[in-house]
């Protein structure tokens, strides 16, 4: 039991990162139903640009370790708040009413920009983080994470709540929701779509930028890729769901996390990508004959 009470635990952080990235995932799409190929992209760039940061600052700069991270977190928030500006004003407003594959490929180029930015400003080279703590927190059953990971997790969790109580009880939520169910009723009800637009893509690039922040301090380093990785990942979850609501794509991440630990838990590492993406596949595929059926009835 203590072995299963670890394994659980261990994929605590991992869901949670899953579960906030699926979040802002859907949230966006909800109001613009285009493919976003550059969601896990912003959460890698945050990441990348704080390892960055931190390693500049106390490796060529001489700082302290509290003060080279300070240097980090504000090199990543200014240059992650300029591109999800970028994103909200200029590419959500202006494909949401093209075609998919108009967003997909600005999405998709975007995406790609911001992965080799990062690479050339790392010279090719792959940074870490030094830990930034090494304190063990116990909990029940023999199962024990850092406190890093609880400090991340309580952040997140607390993030998700506040993000779904004001989509679910304020007037933003409000708007956000009658945009999502008819764009053309809820602009002749005087609610103004292009902000609401905005406002929600900016509201997705900030709920990734923190999940890059949690990520990087906790495993110390982010490869190059891992943007393309996560995000399709969340892309196939969001999918598999049909897109239903943040909510339940966020519960639906968590599991999947979950799902992973259990896997590294118990079964090769080397094969868990290809099983998990052949799953997810396998789901949609499945959902699109029951959408053709139900069509067709």
């Amino acid at each position: 039991m203590s072995y299963v009470a670890q394994i659980l635990a261990n994929g605590l952080h991992n869901g949670f990162l899953y579960a906030i990235l699926a979040y802002g995932y859907v949230l966006l799409h909800q109001v613009v139903p285009r493919p976003n190929l550059a969601h896990g992209a912003v959460f890698a760039f945050a990441g990348q640009v704080l390892m960055l940061g931190v390693n500049l600052a106390y490796g060529g700069l001489i700082f302290t370790f509290a003060s080279s991270l300070a240097f980090g977190f504000t090199l990543s928030l200014l240059l992650t708040a300029l591109v999800i500006a970028v994103m909200s004003v200029f590419i959500v407003p202006r494909f949401a009413n093209r075609s998919p594959n108009m967003m997909i490929v600005a999405t998709l180029a975007l995406a790609i920009v911001l992965m080799e930015a990062v690479r050339i400003g790392a010279d090719g080279r792959d940074f870490w983080l030094p830990p930034v703590s090494t304190a063990t927190l116990h909990l029940s059953l023999g199962a024990s994470i850092t406190t890093l990971q609880a400090v991340n997790i309580a952040v997140i969790a607390a993030v998700l709540v506040g993000a779904d109580a004001i989509f679910a009880l304020t007037p933003a939520g409000r708007a956000i929701r009658a945009v999502s169910q008819d764009r053309k009723a809820a602009r002749l009800c005087g609610v103004d779509v292009e902000r609401v637009l905005v406002a929600t893509a900016l509201a997705a690039g900030a709920l990734a930028f923190i999940g890059g922040i949690a990520a990087v301090l906790h495993f110390g380093n982010m490869s190059f890729g891992a943007g393309l990785t996560y995000g399709l990942k969340v892309l196939f979850i969001a999918s598999a769901g049909g897109f239903s609501t943040p909510r339940m794509a966020a519960l639906a991440a968590f599991t999947f996390g979950e799902a992973e630990a259990i896997w590294d838990g118990y079964l090769p590492i080397l094969w868990r990508e290809p099983f998990f993406f052949a799953g997810l596949a396998l789901l949609l595929c499945l959902r699109g004959k029951d959408d053709t059926s139900i069509a067709r009835q």
